[in-house]
């Protein structure tokens, strides 16, 4: 099962469970349930820092796509400055 969230609204302990209530941004930019992640409360740390190096990871490919982006636009503008010169 897939849910896309936007964010959370409320984060308890109930039961020894971590629940987090996670919302969609619907019409008119409101507000609307999008379910509960529920996590064993004594699992809880693990799966935070799971996600937080996970997050990392993907957050350092997302800056190499970006730097070799930037790198590929410069070289190309670095030849075509190189192939205005030849027409003179």
């Amino acid at each position: 099962m897939y849910i896309f969230t936007d964010g959370l609204t409320k984060v308890t302990l109930s039961n020894n469970n971590i629940r987090i209530t996670l919302f969609q941004n619907g019409p008119d930019n409101q507000r609307v349930n999008a379910g509960t992640l529920i996590i064993p409360a004594n699992m809880a740390a693990g799966f935070a820092k799971q996600l937080s190096n996970g997050l990392k990871q993907i957050d350092e490919q997302m800056k190499d796509v970006q730097d070799a982006r930037a790198e590929a636009k410069a070289e190309a503008q670095r030849e075509a400055g190189q192939g205005q010169g030849d027409l003179h």
